[in-house]
């Protein structure tokens, strides 16, 4: 039997995280699937952000090229969005789904309450999800970082329930090995994801106030005593898009001057397929990881690197506690600071045995998890195919 032809509707051009997801996706569909799978990239931000391209005709005779449509994983569901008819991320309704005659699978769908809840946009992510849902070619599910919780809290348990919750595949990604510039083979580091985006939510005070410098000063203190502590100890900034540089910088100035000179490394960033490798292997490679992005937290997870997430996004938090590690999540507002996480951290750096230990248990349960999925979803689509060949 041919590879199946998949459209995936997916973001491949945002954040490096996303190209993890989609390899450790990709890998574990091969391993698992009795179908071999043939992914065609499609850039959901050229229907979105560069509205080059809508839902329409064109679109769905692509998705019935194919054998079967994946669209995710992304936050499809936006609470806060009153643009969209459908109340989701997509500016395309049930009649789009109704006119593609292959299966579509939603798989590991987020949940997105960053700028709060709009009831608009629950009364039309229901109204959305009472059609497709009752497509008997349509499948959704959502990925474990807390999204059921919220679809249950705000459209009702009945949509919680009616989607199985998995394992993202940004746990599984498996980078190549690079060279690093400033990185010594064998050198030992922590690598340090700070993240950019939204900076109206992730470092305002209540009353609007711009709290980056205080910030930084926090993130540099805590650098700071651990290099001093340790002379072997390097620091390597990893940004996953282009917004990043902003906070790496702050953290920088506030730094001395002597340590930012000798001690520190800020990695490049290549977009897309290609660039996503190089920097997920500096957090297999790290010591220890700090980091605020959704998946440089689940990647070094997946490789059993120590991890501390820096929480300014309902999402880290969700993660770490789905997968029974909230102590190793800490928050950041004008309330707190990061002395806790990084005592936690130097401990970890003198003896990580007991943590990788933990991580890899967790790994590999989640992976049981996620062939159980996938068995479950060879059964669905096998009469879904019938004429591939």
């Amino acid at each position: 039997m041919r590879p199946l032809k998949v459209l995936h509707l997916a973001s491949f051009v945002g954040n490096l995280g996303d190209n993890a997801m989609h390899d450790g996706e990709y890998r574990t569909r091969a391993a698992d699937l009795p179908l071999a799978l043939d992914h065609t990239p499609c850039e959901v931000r050229e229907f979105i952000h560069w509205q080059r391209r809508a839902f329409d005709e064109r679109f769905v005779a692509e998705a019935n090229a194919a054998d079967l449509v994946v669209i995710g994983g992304f936050s499809l569901f936006q609470l806060w969005r009153e643009t969209t008819s459908s109340g989701t991320y997509l500016e395309a309704g049930p009649e789009l789904f109704a006119a593609i005659r292959r299966p579509v699978l939603f798989h590991g769908l987020g949940v997105d309450a960053t700028r709060g809840v709009s009831q608009l946009a629950v009364a039309r992510s229901r109204a959305f999800l009472d059609a497709l849902l009752a497509f008997d070619h349509c499948r959704f599910s959502l990925r474990n970082d807390g999204s059921d919780g919220l679809i249950r809290d705000h459209l009702g348990p009945a949509y919680a329930d009616a989607m199985t919750v998995v394992p993202d595949g940004g746990l599984f990604a498996e980078p190549d090995g690079f060279d690093h510039p400033g990185v010594p083979e064998g050198a030992r580091f922590i690598a340090v994801n700070l993240a950019g985006d939204m900076p109206d939510k992730r470092y305002a005070g209540a009353d609007g106030a711009d709290l980056t410098r205080r910030f930084a000063a926090d993130v540099a203190a805590g650098l700071g005593k651990l290099l001093g502590e340790d002379p072997s100890l390097l620091c390597v900034f990893v940004p996953h898009i282009y917004s990043d540089f902003g906070p790496i910088g702050s953290v920088l100035d506030a730094l001395d001057d002597r340590i930012r000179r000798e001690r520190v490394v800020v990695a490049g960033l290549a977009q897309g397929a290609g660039g996503w490798a190089p920097s997920f292997d500096l957090y297999r490679r790290a010591a220890a990881v700090i980091a605020m992005r959704y998946h440089a937290c689940l990647a070094s997870i997946g490789f059993g690197t120590p991890v501390f997430g820096i929480s300014t996004h309902h999402k880290i938090e969700g993660q770490f506690a789905a997968l029974d590690l909230a102590g190793r999540c800490h928050a950041w507002t004008a309330e707190t600071d990061l002395a806790p996480l990084f005592g936690a951290l130097s401990r970890d750096l003198a003896d990580p045995a007991p943590t990788i230990a933990r991580l890899r248990e967790i790994r590999a349960g989640e992976r049981d998890v996620l062939k159980c999925h996938h068995d479950d979803l060879a059964g669905w689509l096998s009469p879904r195919l019938e004429g591939v060949s």
